[in-house]
């Protein structure tokens, strides 16, 4: 008799609980998904995205050149100053290794000044150039998931860490990119709503 009221005590409470979640549950049978925004820079990404990068790499690279063939320099009077240094039987003039030292150090004020100003103008160019898109983007992901009845769509590269477990299928990444990549020209430059 006791196990049967148990039983009927277990249906019961499971009967409650199982209407309160239906009641909690969206009635417009709202669904989830992610996109990963690492993957609009990738090789099969968002074409009108790479080639901004791609144009963005272009523009930087005598800076870059620079900056690089600085640091070329510094290791070049690094390894001057161990040469000068590793072999005492050969005499070297203590104003010599002075010289070089005081020019890498010369050298590592200016590669750490010109470094933090193509940071400073990467930056702004980015957002002056990647802005738009990204805009453009966000508007066209907020369409898509509107058109499939999506009622969120997470990023992947923001959240991801926090995602423990997902069905695959939640995943439209790769459909997402090829939507954008097949719209018309003119609905990639549509102006933003004011």
């Amino acid at each position: 008799m006791k196990s049967t009221v148990l039983a009927v005590a277990a249906l019961l409470f499971a009967g409650i609980f199982t209407s309160q979640a239906a009641a909690q549950t969206p009635q417009a049978g709202g669904k989830i998904a992610f996109v990963d925004s690492q993957a609009f820079a990738s090789d099969k990404g968002i074409t009108k995205y790479i080639n901004a990068l791609k144009a963005l790499d272009t523009e930087f690279a005598p800076k870059t050149k620079e900056l690089t063939d600085i640091q070329t320099r510094l290791n070049q009077l690094a390894e001057d100053i161990k040469k000068m240094t590793s072999n005492p039987a050969v005499p070297v003039k203590p104003a010599d290794i002075q010289a070089k030292r005081d020019e890498g150090e010369r050298l590592a004020r200016e590669l750490d000044f010109k470094k933090k100003e193509a940071e400073a103008t990467a930056q702004r160019r980015s957002e002056i150039v990647l802005g738009p898109i990204m805009q453009d983007i966000g508007r066209a992901l907020q369409t898509y998931a509107t058109s499939k009845g999506y009622t969120l769509v997470f990023d992947y590269d923001k959240i991801g860490q926090g995602i423990l477990a997902y069905d695959p299928k939640a995943d439209i990444t790769a459909e997402f990119i090829a939507y954008y990549n097949t719209r018309p020209a003119t609905a990639a430059t549509a102006a933003a709503p004011k």
